[in-house]
């Protein structure tokens, strides 16, 4: 009835995103609230079939007590669902491992319903849904990828300096699978979100979650305060700032150390700078976040300028934030598959 009659839909899952993929954009749009569908979790030694409705709590807590986990997941997966997880999220917890959550075949399959029909992903399609903000079909199962379960044991390497911490980011690699994941966080950073709860804070701290021993052991219950998009949150309530702001960039490792260097020697301890490491395409990069008063962005802007690195990667259209143009292609066309009237999410994909 919505499509003969040209109403925008959009499917709302738990709402936690932080870059607007659930906002609507077009008036007099319908919201579907998926969180009360019926909830189905299922696994075997590799996958886990879930209905979008499931809570990343919920499926983690299923699959650990067979010796499982997902093999990535949000920071946020205390509250988020898995279906808008993959419909709008990318990174997280073991992204340093595996990359992106739907990389190398990180989802087996997905079911989704469109105005023209339900259709079944797999393989290299189901590409067309992950990330699409709900613009290529409702989601109402899918199968993502498990790991085994490990005893992660979080530790803290302090430096003097961000080159010594990039020097240390190159040689964990030869660790890689055996990392769950790596935060990077300044000493302002560190400072305001632990409190009195570590005894000590550098410079410069890396967290890793390892089985490895690869730092001092330490008691970092309070970590998913500081994992990706938790971290804008909980530096708002935190600093001091009277405008507060923040701006968020892709760095590979060399162009996270000349920039983060400069950012320091420009603004000092008036900058809070916070990094998630990630593998992508193979190459280490880091999920940086620049905390500051709005005022001293165009200090920060100017440095990424001139360093020659492009923003926005926080544009509410998918077409801004999909990095891979034949990604987006299958996008596009399975939108004009599945949502020829374009009454799904609309204005989000730009055909």
């Amino acid at each position: 009835m919505c499509d003969t009659h040209h109403i925008p839909l959009l499917a709302r899952g738990a709402g936690t995103s932080t870059i607007g993929q659930v906002l609507p954009i077009s008036p007099s749009t319908i919201v579907l609230d998926i969180n009360r569908m019926r909830e189905v979790i299922e696994s075997d030694d590799s996958w886990v079939r879930i209905t979008p409705s499931v809570k990343v709590f919920k499926a983690l807590q299923y699959l650990r007590k067979r010796g499982k986990e997902l093999r990535v997941y949000p920071s946020s997966f205390y509250i988020s669902t898995l279906g808008g997880y993959i419909a709008g999220g990318d990174v997280g917890i073991g992204s340093f491992q595996y990359g992106y959550h739907f990389d190398n075949g990180g989802i087996n399959s997905v079911r989704v319903v469109g105005p023209t029909g339900k259709y079944e992903l797999r393989g290299e399609d189901t590409l067309g849904v992950a990330q699409a903000a709900g613009t290529t079909g409702i989601i109402s199962s899918a199968e993502l990828a498990t790991v085994d379960y490990e005893d992660w044991k979080d530790q803290l390497v302090t430096f003097n300096s961000v080159e010594e911490v990039t020097k240390y980011l190159v040689r964990v690699r030869d660790y890689k699978s055996k990392i769950r994941r790596i935060t990077i966080e300044d000493k302002e950073t560190l400072s305001s979100v632990a409190k009195d709860r570590l005894d000590k804070v550098g410079e410069w701290n890396v967290i890793v979650a390892s089985t490895l021993s690869l730092g001092e052991e330490v008691n970092m219950r309070f970590l998913d305060e500081l994992a990706f998009a938790a971290i804008y949150v909980t530096m708002s309530r935190l600093t001091s700032f009277k405008d507060y702001f923040y701006e968020v960039r892709l760095l590979p490792l060399e162009s996270f150390s000349r920039v983060v260097k400069q950012v320091k020697m420009a603004l000092g301890s008036s900058v809070l700078v916070h990094g998630d490491v990630m593998t992508l395409r193979g190459e280490t990069i880091v999920y940086t976040v620049f905390m500051s008063d709005k005022g001293n962005f165009p200090v920060i802007d100017s440095i990424m300028t001139r360093e020659g690195i492009p923003f926005e990667i926080h544009s509410i259209e998918v077409n801004y934030r999909v990095d891979e143009e034949s990604r987006l292609n299958l996008m596009k066309k399975l939108k004009r598959t599945i949502d020829p009237n374009n009454i799904l999410n609309p204005g989000k994909l730009l055909l």
